[in-house]
């Protein structure tokens, strides 16, 4: 796997063989990194279901500011840490449950969240009402969730807005900002 851009373009990542790596596309990053524009400088960025710890790289390499990532895999973990040494990049690396880690994260701190949960599982949804419910996202900011295509959010949210989703095959990415 390599960073589609920013200062650590075309560097290689650390990661695991298997089947718990689920690596988002390269043309779903550069997509998503397009959207952001902008933004991405200087941002505080949280990466939910971290895995290989690649869009928080793209996004470190890209100009954010600060990156947490949330990891339940401790193989992952591993990796996503010797990653960073590599390629001499600072973060905090969670290693757990996103669902205990959430709430613990502070009021406010991160302008954009990116979660990819794994697609047969009810986290997207369970993920979406834990930052609805912990404001961890700051007045404005994004929470992107990746998803498989047709995937139902639940409609029992207050602080955040559902603005849009782009679908790229059998992929959506889903865009709530905090109000």
């Amino acid at each position: 796997m390599i960073i589609t851009g920013g200062e650590a373009r075309g560097r290689r990542i650390a990661s695991p063989e298997g089947l718990a790596v689920r690596p988002t596309a390269s043309k779903i990053r550069q997509a998503f990194f397009n959207i952001l524009g902008a933004q991405i400088h200087d941002a505080r960025f949280l990466d939910v279901f971290a895995g290989s710890g690649l869009m928080g790289f793209e996004a470190l390499s890209r100009g954010a500011a600060h990156l947490v990532s949330i990891e339940e895999n401790r193989k992952m973990v591993r990796a996503i840490e010797t990653t960073l040494q590599m390629l001499g990049f600072e973060a905090t690396v969670l290693s757990g449950d996103f669902r205990a880690h959430i709430p613990k994260l502070g009021e406010d701190a991160f302008d954009i969240i990116f979660a990819d949960p794994p697609y047969k599982t009810p986290f997207a949804g369970t993920l979406l009402r834990l930052i609805d419910r912990h404001p961890v996202l700051k007045p404005g900011g994004m929470l992107i969730i990746e998803h498989t295509l047709g995937y139902k959010f639940p409609q029992d949210i207050e602080r955040l807005k559902f603005s849009n989703t782009r679908n790229y095959g059998q992929t959506g990415l889903s865009f709530f900002e905090r109000v």
